[in-house]
């Protein structure tokens, strides 16, 4: 439940809310995890312990002090210490009558019962054939739900299926009853892993605080329609804001869930969203309209449309559509920086054909710019033909591979008075590469062919192309040695050596479409080209060495320790760049070093650093730590600098202190601007049968990092009702990696 609260003096306010919210809040019976009553008392000292005896299949066992048989009647009467078994069903009582020609089983005195999923003690009992009965004034457990109660009666229609009347339900110890429900009927049904109630109250510390005419719930893993948690909150731009989700189960393989978002400064937003899963397809769809915001006077909304999936075993469709009414939506009606700092919203459309080690693509893609610079504006792909060879690379053979482009790049001249027009791009390569198991060395020769058919030249040809080639040879060696004390680890390393040339042609009349410079790493000083599409074409003669080491557990395979270093050393300056770059003259790229190791069962760190001897300074630097002894203790702590502009700090955690209380958090901090981005604390404590998480948080919502949010989340859970309050799991999930929340 995310409570965007801005003023601090709002926070008593906050708390008598959360008091109605709970007392309003709708909430349903759900199966218990197999380990979510793990600190309570175990259930074979809550229910009567199941007496030990054999199985007796469909027949009837009976034991008794002393049995009185009237065969005309067909019928027994058994007194003292009864004993009854058929299959798994177990009676005890004092006193039992059976009639053998229907197959009843009556007691009318204090009775103990027995099967696969109840116990059950109370005042009469009568068992019929089928697994059927009724019995009176009762006691229950139910063992696959470790939930316990009591009913005035209970009809046992099948085996599956059964009716409680008058009941009282909860999952809490005896002594410490937090909650439980009553209602006026009940009838679950196991086999479609549903139940029903009717006039169903829910009681906290004894006090009633929410009736329903009629609930349905889930006993199982199946979905079920119905209403979902409740939200309330209050920020600047929305004012004060309430939610409650209503999920439609419409079949197994797809679902809605609609929204009704009610804010006092916005006026009534409707939130929906579909989802749907089929053996070839699967995606979603969502919808977000507000109609005539209150504070803009307009309407306001947003399209979401994902989709991927086969229209059979060669053909395969991708879609990816986004779209807002305005470039504001998501900084006044999100709740995050992530979302708020979104600048381009893509619809994009695919078409793919797999054909016999070839693939083939069509492509539509447009984006909506929110933002007012309309020199951000991306190109349009409208359309975009690829062609490429998936051929399986053949040692000491010689391969070929080719691909192909076709693109039209489009976007609207009068806001932005640059080049367009169609790129063709044809790629082909021939390499032989040689392995053996200690060396490797791939020489390749590739020709890249690029011509431009363009629009709205000021200056410069419309019409111009571009021929290269390149020649490359990479070779590696593989060495490997046990470790004298420590004989389950093999040590490798493994030198490398990259040759590339690339000769110079001045590509100044080429426009820049759809191309960037990649970002120095490794794997990048072993690369054809630094520039990550057809526009650019670096002019590079070259020699790239690296070195990788590696420990290794030769038991299990796994990569204790691996480091590598690399630098690339120049014959010549680089004279093709990106607009407004200049010409690199420098002898040798940055040093790059990465480091990745598992030094303890528990404890990873990974680092990268590029450091730029020719200046005598770090460049970029990733030093990342985690510790992970289970899903319940975690620590991650991480580190981050890009010169000149971000440095950032990165502390997060979820941590179990005991069997009832844990805490988690998180603290992201910029060095440079000496400013937190964001920053929550949160606690845990569970009890048997119910449990509470609360979690404050303040993060930057403005790109500009000139505004601050203030927000409060929390989920109050009855463990085996259902949770109270707003879902945190995904946004705990993504600020805090390696955790997995199952509160």
């Amino acid at each position: 439940m995310n409570f965007n609260l801005i003023k601090h003096n709002k926070i008593v306010r906050f708390y008598q809310i959360i008091i109605i919210l709970l007392s309003l809040s709708i909430i349903f019976p759900v199966i218990a995890k197999n380990d979510e009553f793990k600190i309570c008392q175990p259930f074979s000292k809550v229910a009567p312990p199941r007496p030990q005896s054999l199985p007796v299949n469909d027949k009837i066992k009976i034991e008794a002090n002393d049995v009185i048989v009237q065969e005309k009647l067909g019928t027994s009467v058994f007194n003292g210490d009864v004993f009854i078994q058929r299959a798994n069903q177990i009676l005890i009582t004092q006193q039992a009558t059976y009639n053998r020609n229907d197959d009843i089983i009556n007691a009318n005195k204090k009775f103990k019962y027995w099967d696969e999923n109840f116990v059950i003690s109370g005042s009469s009992i009568q068992l019929q054939a089928k697994e059927q009965g009724i019995m009176s004034d009762v006691e229950y457990w139910l063992l696959n739900h470790r939930a316990r109660g009591q009913a005035k009666k209970i009809i046992k229609e099948s085996k599956n299926i059964i009716n409680l009347e008058k009941t009282r339900y909860t999952t809490c110890d005896l002594n410490n009853e937090i909650w439980y429900l009553s209602t006026d009927s009940m009838t679950l049904d196991d086999f479609k892993e549903e139940g029903t109630a009717t006039h169903a109250i829910i009681h906290i510390l004894g006090v009633p605080v929410f009736y329903f005419p009629y609930l349905s719930f889930p006993l199982g893993e199946k979905r079920k329609s119905g209403f979902l948690a409740p939200s309330i909150g209050s920020s600047d731009e929305t004012g004060t804001e309430f939610s409650i989700p209503y999920y439609l189960n419409l079949a197994p393989n797809y679902d809605a869930t609609i929204t009704p978002r009610i804010m006092s400064r916005r006026g009534l937003l409707m939130e929906t969203e579909l989802r749907y899963l089929t053996a070839k397809n699967e995606g979603q769809l969502e919808i977000e309209y507000l109609p005539n915001d209150s504070a803009l006077g307009k309407d306001r909304s947003l399209l979401v449309f994902k989709h991927q999936g086969y229209i059979n075993k060669n053909w395969l469709t991708n879609f990816n559509i986004n779209k807002v009414s305005d470039i504001r939506y998501f900084e006044e009606l999100g709740n995050n920086l992530s979302v708020a700092s979104i600048t381009h919203l893509e619809q994009r459309g695919d078409l793919y054909y797999i054909g016999n080690g070839w693939l083939g693509m069509g492509r539509v893609q447009m984006f909506q710019t929110l933002s007012d610079n309309s020199n951000a504006r991306p190109y349009q792909r409208l359309p975009q033909l690829l062609f490429k060879t998936v051929l399986p690379e053949v040692n000491k053979r010689l391969n070929v591979k080719l691909n192909a482009e076709i693109v039209r790049f489009y976007r609207n001249t009068q806001l932005v008075d640059k080049p367009i027009g169609n790129r063709l791009d044809l790629k082909s390569g021939l390499s032989w590469p040689q392995r053996t198991s200690g060396t490797f060395i791939i020489p390749k020769l590739s020709f890249r062919y690029t011509s431009y058919n363009l629009d709205n030249v000021k200056t410069g040809e419309s019409n111009p192309d571009r021929l290269l080639y390149t020649f490359s040879t990479d070779s590696g060696l593989f060495f490997e040695r046990n470790i004298l004390l420590n004989k389950n680890l093999v040590q490798t390393l493994e030198p490398r050596v990259f040759y590339r040339y690339t000769p110079y042609k001045d590509q100044s009349n080429i426009p820049i479409f759809d191309t960037s410079r990649y970002d120095l790493s490794f794997s990048q000083l072993f690369r054809d080209n630094n520039f990550s599409s057809a526009d650019r074409i670096d002019d590079s003669h070259q020699v790239s060495l690296g070195i990788t080491s590696r420990l290794l557990d030769n038991r299990t395979g796994a990569e204790r320790l691996r480091v590598s270093i690399g630098e690339a050393f120049y014959f010549n300056d680089r004279q093709v760049a990106l607009a407004n770059k200049l010409p690199e003259t420098e002898s040798s790229s940055n040093i790059i070093v990465e480091l990745a190791s598992q030094f303890t069962k528990n404890w990873r760190a990974s680092s990268t650093i590029r450091f730029d001897h020719n200046n005598d300074n770090t460049e970029y630097s990733v030093v990342r730590m985690r510790y992970n002894s289970d899903s319940e203790r975690i620590l991650n702590i991480s580190y981050r600098l890009r010169e000149p502009s971000i440095e950032q700090t990165d502390i997060s955690f979820h941590w179990k202190l005991d069997s009832r209380w844990k805490i988690l958090g998180r603290w992201n901090y910029s060095l440079p601007d000496e400013k937190t981005l964001e920053t929550f604390t949160g606690i845990e404590y569970s009890s048997c049968c119910w449990a509470i998480r609360g979690i404050t948080r303040r993060y930057l919502n403005s790109v500009d990092g000139s505004g601050y949010l203030n927000g409060f989340f929390i989920q109050f859970q009855l463990k085996g009702l259902g949770n109270v309050g707003s879902k945190a799991n995904s946004f705990l999930e993504e600020r805090i990696p390696g955790y997995y929340d199952n509160f």
